[in-house]
């Protein structure tokens, strides 16, 4: 017993004595004191770069060395990111525009998009001023980490681009959701005569569904989509959420692209007119398969009608006088000049409301 009791204890020294040598490995540490920052190997500072419409496809490129950190244990260091900064001279970069944001050691662009971009800055077309650029490197995910390069200065002459012809069609957004199964191509649109990015339209929720939806820049899910970003706010993130209204109706919208806004606001249209003094509102049958409100009732001969929005005044569309069943905020009264049976349909979901009479 004696024997195998000694034995036992060689084993457990031995094991204690082997497991004291073994190197004990540490995480690696990265020394902030020794990191280098990014440095731009062109252009040189001082560099006079003159922009001319003639040479709009023209490559314009930016090279800079690489940020270095000390790491011990030879680690690999993840990636690095690199903004590139563009601000005026003397402003110390207060107002100062992103150029580029990547992992990669250069950033090219062509001309034209070079001097859309120092426009954007506040330097008028055709003049010259001093510009200020910087990088900024991080490691991915690590904001401590972040370094700033040496300052270097250009001095740029811009152009004024040519004005773009107006577009074929009024720009317009398409709002596919729940209340017509999701479908941008077939989806109502929110237009913007003005071509200044906010767009206006209606849009009826029908009952029954979630009431809910997005807006598309195109007639499918492969371009910008516009979803919830917070109460009133947009999202142009893919995974953002969507957008809804409180209850079925008549909305309508404004999508703001710009700011990234939206608002909603029932209007419920109902018909007034002569046939009631002008004093009552008869209510309008929504047809969701011709996407238009419509209303069936007998007329005395020279009988005047208006739709307005919520019965009241603030909201009301009658006939712009352009001779084609356009309708227009205040517009003419309608008037039905022979007495009869006469079905009157609304269609608002256009970029100009338009009705139709019809006599039974």
């Amino acid at each position: 017993m004696k024997k195998i009791t000694l034995i036992l204890t060689l084993v457990a020294g031995l094991f204690i004595f082997l497991s004291s040598c073994q190197k004990v490995e540490k995480d690696p540490v990265m020394d902030l004191n020794l990191s280098t920052p990014a440095s731009f190997t062109s252009p040189e500072s001082g560099t006079v770069l003159v922009l001319l419409l003639a040479d709009s496809a023209n490559p314009f490129v930016m090279n800079w060395n690489a940020a270095t950190y000390s790491v011990s244990n030879d680690a690999a260091v993840p990636e690095t990111n690199y903004t590139l900064q563009v601000g005026l001279a003397d402003s110390n970069f207060v107002g100062a525009k992103e150029l580029s944001n990547t992992k990669v050691l250069t950033y090219e662009t062509i001309v034209y998009s070079l001097n859309n971009f120092l426009l954007s800055l506040g330097i008028p077309g055709d003049s010259t001023a001093t510009i200020e650029l910087r990088i900024i490197s991080a490691i991915s995910g690590a904001a401590q980490t972040s370094d700033t390069s040496a300052v270097i200065t250009m001095t740029v002459t811009t152009f004024s681009p040519p004005v773009p012809p107006p577009p074929d069609e009024t720009p317009h957004l398409w709002v596919p959701g729940d209340y017509q199964g999701w479908n941008p191509g077939a989806a109502p649109n929110v237009w913007s005569p003005a071509n200044d990015g906010v767009y206006k339209g209606y849009v009826y929720y029908p009952e029954g569904g979630t009431f809910e939806f997005k807006f598309t820049a195109a007639p499918d899910w492969d371009h910008t989509n516009f979803g919830f970003g917070s109460e009133g706010t947009l999202s142009t993130d893919p995974g953002a959420g969507n957008l809804s209204v409180a209850e079925f109706g008549n909305y309508f919208l404004t999508c703001d692209t710009v700011n990234l806004t939206w608002t909603n606001e029932i209007r419920n249209f109902t018909l007034i007119g002569s046939f009631n003094e002008w004093a009552g509102d008869a209510e309008l049958t929504w047809d969701n398969t011709n996407r238009m409100f419509t209303i069936t009732m007998d007329f005395a001969a020279g009988a005047e009608v208006k739709w307005r929005a919520n019965a009241d005044w603030a909201v009301n569309f009658g006939d712009s006088g352009a001779g084609d069943n356009t309708l227009s905020q205040d517009g003419a009264n309608i008037v039905l000049t022979d007495a009869g049976n006469y079905t009157l349909n609304l269609y608002l979901e256009k970029e100009v409301p338009t009705y139709e009479v019809i006599k039974n």
